[in-house]
């Protein structure tokens, strides 16, 4: 009896990492690279981060958030929303006290 409980509880775990993994692979928006970029990241994302449109709110410290419009977002960027069309237009939704660099 003991042994089936086991086996149920070992079912149910997996299932729910399974349920997991799928969950975070499809909030990527299908796109393979996102979750391969989540799990190998070195760091370097911010460094590279890039933004030609930043606006900030005149409080202290300020809000900004990268406006720009983009088949993907920045690399830096945790909470990307892309349209379904093609090409993708993504725009990145993270809020900052600062604004990264400029792309161009």
């Amino acid at each position: 009896m003991v042994l089936m409980n086991k086996k149920a509880i070992m079912k149910l775990v997996l299932m729910l990492f399974l349920l997991g993994f799928t969950a975070n692979v499809v909030n990527a928006r299908f796109d393979s690279t996102s979750f391969i970029t989540q799990v190998l990241s070195n760091g370097d994302d911010v460094k590279s981060a890039c933004c030609d449109t930043c606006l900030c709110t005149r409080s202290q410290p300020p809000t900004c958030r990268c406006v720009d419009v983009r088949e993907s977002c920045h690399s830096a960027c945790d909470k990307c929303v892309c349209a379904y069309s093609n090409p993708p237009q993504c725009q990145c939704y993270d809020t900052h006290n600062f604004c990264y660099k400029t792309c161009h």
